[in-house]
C-alpha cells in the first residue's frame, strides 16, 4: 500500500466532506432565514424522508459496485448495476414528484414549490452510485469535486433565483435539481468509458449479491429513529436534550467514515491479492486513538461550549451529550470493522451484526430513556455501540486468523 497516496485519499474524502458539509449548512440557514418556520419545518422534514427514500431505492448498489470493481475492474456486473441504478433512480424521482404534487393539492401549497426536488433525489442518488466505480479505482479527487461542485452550485443558484425574487423555497428547489442534474450528467459521461460492456447476470442475481449492504444501510439508517423513541417514552424535553446530543455530534464522525470509505477498495484487493491487514489495522487503531482523543477534549469542554452554543436552557443535556461522546470512539470502531469485514467479503456478516445491533440499541435506549430521561437513553446507547464494536472486533480477529497470509498462488476474480 502507497501510504502516501492513501493518506492523500483519506485527506481529500474527510475534507471534502468537510467542506460539503458547511456548504450544505450554510444553503439551509440562508433558506430558513428567508422562510417562516413552518415552512422550514415541511422542507426539513422532506429532506429526512429523502436520505432514507435514496438508501431504499439503492438496494445497496452503490457499497455493491465499489467492492466489484475494487475486486475484478472488468466485472460486466458493474454495468447492470449502474443500469439498476438508473432505473430505480428514475422511479424514485416520479414517485417523489407525484407525491409532493398530491401533497401540494391537498394539505400545502409549500409542496408544490418542492416539486423540483424531485429531479434533485433521483439525479444525486444517479450520480453517487456511477461515481462509486471511480472511487474504487482510488481517484477519490472526482468524487470530492463532483460534490462539492454540487453543493456550490446550489447554494448560488438558490442566492441568484431567490434574488431575482423567486419564492425561497422553489429557489431551493430549482437550484438543487439544476445542481444534481447537472453532477448526473458529468458522472453518466465520466464513468461511460471506464466500464466494461454488460455480462449477462440479471437484476435477480444482482439483487442477491447486494442486499446485504442495503441490509447494512438500512440497518444504520434506521438508528435515526432514536429520537423519536425517546420523545415517546420520555417526552418531548428530554428527547430535546437527547437530540442536541446525538445530532450536534454527527459531524464528529466524518473523519472515522471518511477512513472507513477509502479501507473498504483497499482491504477488497488486499483479500483478493492475499496480502496482508497489517497496514490497515494499523491505520484504523490510529483513527480510533486521535478520534478518541478528540472526543476526551470536547467531553472536557463540553459543560461550557454547550452552555455558549445552545444557551443556559440546555444545560441539563450537557450529561447525555457527555455520555454520548462516550460512545464515540466505539461507533468510530464500528465503522472501520464494518469496512474491513466488507472487504474480507463477510457481507452478510455485517448485515446480520447490524440488524441485530440496531434493533437492540433501539429497544435498550428506549428503556432506560423510560426511566432515566435523555442520561439513560445515551447511557445505553453508548453501551450497546461498545459491545457492538467490541463483537465486530472478535469476529474480525477470528477471519484474520483463519485467512493465509502472504502472496497470492494464483489470480481470481
Amino acid at each position: 500500500m502507497n501510504r502516501r497516496r492513501f493518506l492523500g485519499q483519506f485527506v481529500w474524502v474527510a475534507g471534502g466532506r468537510i467542506l460539503a458539509a458547511l456548504l450544505q449548512a450554510v444553503t439551509l440557514v440562508l433558506v430558513a432565514r428567508a422562510v417562516s418556520p413552518a415552512e422550514f419545518g415541511f422542507l426539513g422534514a422532506f429532506l429526512g424522508l429523502a436520505t432514507i427514500a435514496q438508501t431504499v431505492v439503492d438496494v445497496g448498489i452503490s457499497t455493491f459496485i465499489i467492492r466489484e470493481r475494487s475486486a475484478n475492474p472488468r466485472s460486466g456486473a458493474i454495468a447492470v448495476a449502474m443500469k439498476l441504478n438508473t432505473i430505480t433512480s428514475a422511479l424514485l424521482a416520479t414517485l417523489t414528484a407525484a407525491v409532493l404534487l398530491v401533497l401540494g393539492l391537498t394539505t400545502n401549497g409549500v409542496y408544490l414549490a418542492m416539486i423540483p426536488l424531485a429531479i434533485w433525489i433521483g439525479a444525486e442518488r444517479n450520480a453517487d452510485a456511477r461515481l462509486s466505480v471511480v472511487f474504487a479505482d482510488g481517484d477519490v479527487k472526482i468524487n470530492v469535486a463532483n460534490l462539492l461542485a454540487r453543493r456550490t452550485a446550489t447554494v448560488s443558484l438558490f442566492f441568484l433565483l431567490h434574488l431575482t425574487g423567486m419564492p425561497a423555497i422553489l429557489a431551493y428547489a430549482c437550484g438543487s435539481a439544476v445542481a444534481a442534474a447537472g453532477s448526473s450528467a458529468f458522472a453518466n459521461y465520466f464513468v461511460r468509458r471506464r466500464v466494461s460492456p454488460a455480462s449477462d447476470i440479471s437484476f435477480p442475481d444482482l439483487f442477491r449479491q447486494s442486499y446485504p449492504y442495503w441490509v447494512h444501510s438500512m440497518a444504520t439508517q434506521a438508528r435515526n429513529a432514536d429520537v423519536t423513541l425517546v420523545g415517546i417514552f420520555a417526552g418531548a424535553t428530554q428527547a430535546g436534550f437527547y437530540s442536541s446530543g446525538s445530532r450536534l455530534t454527527n459531524p464528529l464522525q466524518i473523519l472515522p467514515y471518511s477512513l472507513a470509505n477509502i479501507l473498504l477498495p483497499e482491504a477488497t484487493r488486499r483479500h483478493q491479492g492475499n496480502r496482508t491487514f497489517r497496514p490497515l489495522l494499523l491505520l484504523s487503531l490510529a483513527m480510533v486513538a486521535a478520534a478518541t482523543g478528540l472526543y476526551a477534549i470536547i467531553f472536557v469542554l463540553m459543560p461550557w461550549f454547550a452552555e455558549w452554543a445552545l444557551g443556559p436552557e440546555y444545560i441539563p443535556a450537557i450529561p447525555a451529550i457527555q455520555c454520548i461522546l462516550l460512545g464515540l470512539p466505539f461507533a468510530a470502531a464500528t465503522a472501520l470493522l464494518h469496512a474491513l469485514l466488507q472487504g474480507l467479503g463477510k457481507k452478510h456478516l455485517v448485515a446480520t451484526t447490524s440488524t441485530v445491533f440496531t434493533v437492540v440499541i433501539l429497544t435498550t435506549l428506549s428503556a432506560l430513556a423510560a426511566g432515566f430521561g435523555a442520561v439513560g437513553a445515551a447511557v445505553g446507547l453508548s453501551i450497546c455501540l461498545a459491545a457492538q464494536s467490541m463483537y465486530l472486533g472478535v469476529r474480525l480477529a477470528l477471519e484474520l486468523r483463519r485467512r493465509p497470509q502472504g502472496p497470492p498462488s494464483s489470480v481470481t476474480s
